[in-house]
């Protein structure tokens, strides 16, 4: 019988369950930006719409397309603004892995910021 120290065996259970692991379903809905900020380590903050809240948690602007935002609010999803089905909002990494499971959710896309040049 082979023992297994349960510090090695509590990390591989865990590691099951990361954040890296999407659905084929969830990764269809994602860009691929958005696909590298879920499943990559250090995805660099230069790459994406970043913001940091009061509490320091990052979060990315994204644009989400949905028919249903009154799903998403409920979800505690901040949309801040709607046209259509067209909708955006700041989300976190764990905001966004949890749009990703409801139905109303066709996609999500990695926002971006402009800036004016002199």
């Amino acid at each position: 019988m082979i023992r297994i120290p349960a510090f090695l065996l509590a990390l591989a259970v865990l590691s099951c369950g990361s954040s890296r692991d999407l659905s084929p379903s969830e990764r269809a809905k994602l860009s691929p930006g958005l696909l590298a900020l879920l499943t990559e380590e250090q995805a660099p903050d230069e790459l994406y719409d970043v913001t940091l809240r009061p509490d320091g948690v990052r979060e990315y602007g994204v644009i989400i397309r949905s028919a249903v935002p009154e799903e998403l609010r409920a979800q505690g999803i901040r949309i801040q603004s709607t046209f259509g089905d067209v909708l955006t909002a700041r989300v976190t990494r764990e905001e966004l892995r949890s749009l990703l499971a409801l139905p109303s959710v066709r996609s999500v896309e990695q926002g971006s910021t402009n800036q004016l040049h002199h």
